[in-house]
């Protein structure tokens, strides 16, 4: 398993709850998925219930991200072409 320290990653909100973190994502992204906690994206689980959003927006993914001890997190990872295309046909 990676480590969200392995990719780059840009903080975009921080100590949010998983309403603001939605509506975050939706305002942001063109296309919005929800994936089950232990979705992995580029080897990192996601951890959370059922219903964790991913969001894309041009090249970049926008997701939900829980660290542990400090919360929940918006990050934005650039330039994830090959996970857009994972998520997309994972919902398919």
């Amino acid at each position: 398993m990676s480590c969200i320290n392995d990719i780059p990653y840009e903080i975009l909100l921080k100590g949010a709850t998983p309403k603001e973190c939605e509506d975050f994502i939706k305002k942001e992204c063109d296309e919005v998925y929800h994936v089950k906690g232990g979705y992995k994206l580029h080897g990192i689980m996601l951890r959370g219930g059922d219903s964790i959003p991913i969001g894309i927006k041009g090249d970049d993914l926008i997701f939900q991200f829980i660290k542990p001890c400090s919360g929940l997190y918006i990050l934005r990872y650039p330039d994830a072409k090959e996970d857009i295309e994972q998520l997309r046909n994972s919902q398919k």
